[in-house]
C-alpha cells in the first residue's frame, strides 16, 4: 500500500475510534497544580496515577492534567529527581473534574525543571533527553522582541555556528559547514517549516506574528532525521507560539530606533464561547538596512581589477534603500471537552526590500508575498498536522546583474502521529506518517523562465517512529528510524539509538548514534540563473563580430553568438547528502541552581555537496550535464572544428572557452558554475555550557565550542571549507525583578576562511556585546531598550555579506 494511502487510512481509522469512545465510554478528568509554600509553581516534575500506570509532566506553571480517566479514587505520586510526594484519595468522578492542589516543601534551583519537547517528540526533563539541546523560554524571547528577528534568539546558543549577512538575512548550522541559504536545521513553527520551496531556506522577515508571540524555542543539535526526515541534517529549531486560552488579553507594542526603525505589533486573544477561543496579530516595519551598493565597488575589501578571489567583486546595479514589512495572522482554537482540540489558522506577511547572499551573488526582494495556513487536531493519543506555505515573488533583482527573478511556490504537508505508554509505563512510543508535495514555478510575467527552465513539482512519503524504554531504575534506551522515498531521490532509512544512564539524581551520561541526509534543494539540482563573469559585471557574451568573421563558411546559419549567458547551473547528477555521528554527553545539575553539561561528538559527512564552484575544475567539469561547447550539429565537419580552434585560439575568447557549452536546445552558454558532491569528510568538536542561578535574581550563563574537520575525500581540489570557526565563546548576565528585566551577552568569534560560490575570502575575528533591557510601569505599561552589537564594532560574520553595525531600539508596550 503507498504510504499516501496508508496516511487517509490512518486518519480515518483514529477520528473513527475517537468519535467510538467519546459516545460510549463516561470518563473524567483530573487536574491540578504543584505549588511551593509561596504560591510559584514547580515545572518538570513527573506526575504518576498509582494503579493505573498513566503519568504526565508539570508545565512551566506547575500545572498538570489526565484527560479520560476512568471513574475511581486513585493516589498521584509526585517525582523530580530523589525527590517525592504523594497525594492520595483523589476521586475522579464520570463527567466531572477531579481539582488538586499540592504544595511541597521543596527547594528547587531553575535547572532541575528544565523541559523540552523537540527531542523525542513528548515532554522530558533536559538532563533525560537523548540529544543536546538548549531551552529558550518566553521570559528570554520577550527581552529580544522589538527586533522582530527571529533568529536572534539562538544567536548565543552553545554549538551554533551563526552568521548575519544582512538586516534579516541569518544562516546557522551546528557542528560546522554552513554557507548563504543554509538549511542543515530544520526549522518548525508549530510544526510547520516555513522554508522556500526552490531553496529550502528560510526568509525571516516573513514571520507572520510578534516575537513575544513565541511560548519557547527549542534548539535539538545533532542530526534529527530519524524523526524529522530531510534538513534535519544537523539539528531541529523548534518553535511553539502561544495558544489563545493560555495567553488571554491584548498587547500593543511601538518600536523606533535606529536605521531609522519603525515598527508595530499588535495582538488580541481570548475566549469566544463554548470551547471555542481566538487569536489575532497584526503589525508592520519600516526599516533602513545595513545593505549598501557595491557599484563601483564593495564596501570592504574591492577586488582590483583582475582578482576575484579574497575579495568583494563589483555589482551591476545598486539596491533599493531600506526594507518594508505587513504581517498578520488569526488563530482559532476548539476544545472538545478535554480529550481533543481543533485548530485553525492562517496568516500572510508581504515584504519589500530585504536583501539576501547567496553563492550566485546578492539578491533583493523587492515585491513578496508569504500565505499560509495551519490545521491540527489533538486526541488523548492521536496528533494530525496539515499545512499550507506559499511564496509568490513577482519581482526580485540579482544586483549582480541586474536580472529581474521570479518565484512562485507551494509546500503543502500532511502528517499523523501517534504515542502511548507501555511496559506498566516502563516504554514509550512514538510513530507517524507524512506526506508532502512542493511545486515551483520561476516564469516572469512574460512566461519566461527566470530560475529554471521549467516548472517542477515532487512529493515526498515517509513513515517514522521512536521506542523508549527503562531498562531498570537507571537506564533508558531510545531507538528510532523514520523511512522517506520521494520523487527527488531514492528510499532513505534514518536510524538512531540512544543510551541515558543516570549516574545520581540529576547527573546523566548520554551516549547516542545518528544518521541524516540531506535532499539537494531546487536550485541545486535545477537552477539555470545568470551571474557574471569574476570581476566584472557582464551576465552574457557578445561574439556577434566573431560570428560576422564567420559568416561566409556558415551559409546562413546562426551559432546565437551575439547574446551567450552567464549562467550558475543545477546539476541533477548529485546524490542525497549523508551525515553519521558519535555522540557522547553529560548533563549535570549542580547544588540545585547550576546547569552543565558538556558534549563531545565525531561526525562523517558523505557525498557532501558543495557550494557553488567553477565548472571546470582539476579532475574535469564540476557538472558533466553540460559537456564542451559543440557548434551546430547540421554545419559541416570541418566547419564546425575551424570554430573551435577559433573560439580556443582567440585571445579574448581563450580564458573563456573551457566553459563554453550549450542548453539541451543547442543555444551556447558559459556555464560558469554548478554543484558536485565533493566526497568525504569527518568533523569532531566539542561544546559546554553553564547556566546557574545566583540567588533569587541573577542569572549567569555562558559556553564554549570547539570544532575541527578533515577531509578524507575529495573530487575537486582545495576549495571545501566548513565556514566555521574552530573556537568560539559566549558569555552573559541577566538580573531581574518584579519590575526590572536586564540581559547583556558576549560573543567572541575566531578568524576562519570562508568560501562560497562567487565569494571566496576571509572572516576576521570578531566580538559582538547585546544588551537588552525593560522596566515595567504598574501592570500594564512596560519600556524597554534592544541594542544589538552595542559597542558598534563593525564587522562582517560571512565573506560577502553586509557589514554590520550596531542597531539600538527602544520600544513601549501596552497590555491589558
Amino acid at each position: 500500500m503507498r504510504l499516501k494511502s496508508a496516511l487517509w487510512l490512518a486518519l480515518a481509522l483514529s477520528l473513527l475510534a475517537q468519535a467510538g469512545l467519546a459516545g460510549t465510554v463516561q470518563t473524567g478528568r483530573l487536574k491540578g497544580v504543584l505549588i511551593r509554600q509561596d504560591g510559584t509553581g514547580v515545572p518538570g516534575v513527573a506526575v504518576r496515577i498509582e494503579g493505573w500506570g498513566r503519568q504526565t509532566m508539570t508545565d512551566r506553571v506547575g500545572a498538570f492534567e489526565f484527560a479520560a480517566v476512568p471513574p475511581g479514587t486513585y493516589s498521584l505520586t509526585f517525582t523530580l529527581a530523589d525527590r517525592s510526594a504523594a497525594e492520595s484519595k483523589v476521586l475522579v468522578a464520570a463527567g466531572a473534574t477531579a481539582v488538586v492542589t499540592k504544595v511541597v516543601e521543596w527547594e528547587v534551583g531553575f535547572a532541575e525543571t528544565i523541559t523540552v519537547t523537540s527531542v523525542s517528540r513528548r515532554a522530558e526533563r533536559i538532563t533525560d533527553a537523548p540529544a543536546a539541546v538548549t531551552l529558550i523560554t518566553a521570559q528570554e524571547i520577550e527581552r529580544v522582541a522589538s527586533s522582530g528577528q527571529v533568529p536572534k534568539l539562538i544567536e548565543f546558543t552553545p554549538g551554533v555556528d551563526f552568521t548575519q549577512s544582512g538586516l534579516y538575512d541569518f544562516n546557522f548550522t551546528t557542528r560546522g559547514f554552513n554557507s548563504s541559504l543554509n538549511r542543515h536545521v530544520l526549522t518548525l513553527i508549530d510544526g510547520r517549516d516555513p522554508a522556500m520551496a526552490l531553496l529550502g531556506a528560510k526568509e525571516w522577515a516573513a514571520v507572520s506574528f510578534p516575537l513575544d508571540e513565541l511560548a519557547s524555542a527549542e534548539m535539538v543539535r545533532g542530526p534529527g532525521s530519524a524523526l524529522y526526515g530531510a534538513n534535519a541534517f544537523s539539528g531541529v529549531l523548534n518553535l511553539t507560539t502561544k495558544a489563545p486560552r493560555d495567553s488571554p488579553g491584548g498587547k500593543v507594542r511601538l518600536t523606533g530606533g535606529e536605521l531609522d526603525t519603525w515598527r508595530a505589533d499588535v495582538r488580541l486573544a481570548g475566549p469566544l464561547g463554548d470551547g471555542l477561543y481566538g487569536k489575532v496579530v497584526g503589525g508592520g516595519q519600516k526599516s533602513g538596512d545595513f545593505t549598501v551598493a557595491r557599484l563601483p565597488q564593495a564596501e570592504y575589501r574591492p577586488c582590483p581589477e583582475g582578482q576575484s578571489a579574497d575579495c568583494l567583486p563589483p555589482e551591476g546595479v545598486s539596491p533599493r534603500r531600506g526594507v518594508e514589512t505587513v504581517f498578520g495572522g488569526l488563530r482559532l482554537d476548539r476544545y472538545f471537552g478535554e480529550t481533543a482540540l481543533l485548530t485553525l489558522e492562517g496568516g500572510t506577511a508581504t515584504l519589500h526590500g530585504p536583501t539576501g547572499v547567496s553563492g550566485a551573488g546578492r539578491v533583493q526582494v523587492t515585491d513578496a508575498s508569504r500565505p499560509w495556513s495551519r490545521l491540527s487536531f489533538s486526541t488523548l493519543h492521536w496528533n494530525l498536522l496539515g499545512y499550507y506555505d506559499g511564496r509568490k515573488a513577482s519581482d526580485q533583482i540579482a544586483l549582480a546583474s541586474g536580472a529581474s527573478v521570479f518565484e512562485s511556490s507551494s509546500n503543502v504537508h500532511g502528517e499523523i502521529q501517534g504515542h502511548a505508554s507501555f511496559g506498566a509505563n516502563h516504554g514509550f512510543l512514538v510513530g507517524g506518517l507524512a506526506y508532502h508535495r512542493q511545486a515551483i514555478d520561476t516564469a516572469n510575467r512574460q512566461g519566461v523562465q527566470t530560475l529554471m527552465a521549467k516548472p517542477l513539482a515532487e512529493h515526498q512519503e515517509a513513515a517514522f517512529g521512536q521506542v523508549e524504554y527503562g531498562l531498570g531504575d537507571r537506564l533508558k534506551a531510545v531507538v528510532a528510524a523514520r523511512v522517506d522515498r520521494s520523487t527527488l531521490h531514492s528510499t532513505q532509512l534514518s536510524p538512531k539509538g540512544s543510551l541515558v544512564w543516570s549516574l545520581r539524581p540529576n547527573h546523566t551520561l548520554r551516549l547516542t548514534y545518528a544518521e541524516g541526509f540531506q535532499v539537494p534543494n531546487y536550485a541545486q539540482l535545477f537552477l539555470q540563473s545568470p551571474v557574471t563573469l569574476p570581476g566584472t559585471t557582464l551576465s552574457a557574451l557578445d561574439l556577434s563580430a566573431l560570428e560576422a568573421a564567420l559568416a561566409p563558411v556558415l551559409g546562413g546559419r546562426s551559432l546565437g553568438f551575439s547574446h551567450i549567458p552567464i549562467l550558475a547551473l543545477g546539476n541533477q547528477d548529485l546524490k542525497v547528502e549523508h551525515v553519521r555521528s558519535y555522540e557522547v554527553g553529560y548533563n549535570g545539575i549542580l547544588g540545585s541552581r547550576t546547569f552543565l553539561a558538556i558534549n563531545y561528538y565525531r561526525s562523517d559527512i558523505k557525498d557532501f555537496v558543495t557550494n557553488l564552484l567553477p565548472n571546470v575544475g582539476p579532475e574535469g567539469r564540476t557538472n558533466p550535464n553540460y559537456g564542451p561547447y559543440a557548434p551546430p550539429a547540421d554545419l559541416p565537419g570541418p566547419v564546425r572544428q575551424l570554430i573551435l580552434d577559433i573560439l580556443s585560439g582567440n585571445p579574448a575568447t581563450a580564458p573563456i572557452f573551457p566553459f563554453l557549452s550549450n542548453l539541451p536546445n543547442g543555444q551556447p552558454i558559459v556555464a560558469l558554475v554548478s554543484f558536485e558532491n565533493a566526497g568525504r569528510v569527518s568533523t569532531e568538536g566539542a561544546d559546554v555550557t553553564l547556566n546557574s542561578s545566583i540567588g533569587e535574581r541573577w542569572l549567569l550563563d555562558g559556553s564554549y565550542s570547539w570544532f575541527d574537520f578533515k577531509v578524507r575525500a575529495q573530487t575537486l581540489g582545495g576549495r571545501l571549507l566548513p565556514n566555521a570557526p574552530e573556537h568560539k565563546l559566549s558569555a552573559g548576565l541577566t538580573y531581574r525583578d518584579r519590575r526590572v528585566d536586564v540581559s547583556a551577552h558576549y560573543r567572541w568569534v575566531d578568524d576562519f576562511p570562508w568560501a562560497d560560490g562567487i565569494y571566496v575570502g576571509p572572516v576576521p575575528s570578531y566580538s559582538v556585546v547585546d544588551l537588552a533591557a525593560s522596566y515595567r510601569l504598574g501592570e500594564r505599561w512596560e519600556l524597554g531598550v534592544d541594542v544589538a552589537n552595542l559597542l558598534d564594532r563593525k564587522h562582517w560574520e560571512s565573506f560577502g555579506g553586509d557589514l554590520l553595525r550596531r542597531r539600538a531600539l527602544g520600544h513601549v508596550t501596552f497590555s491589558w
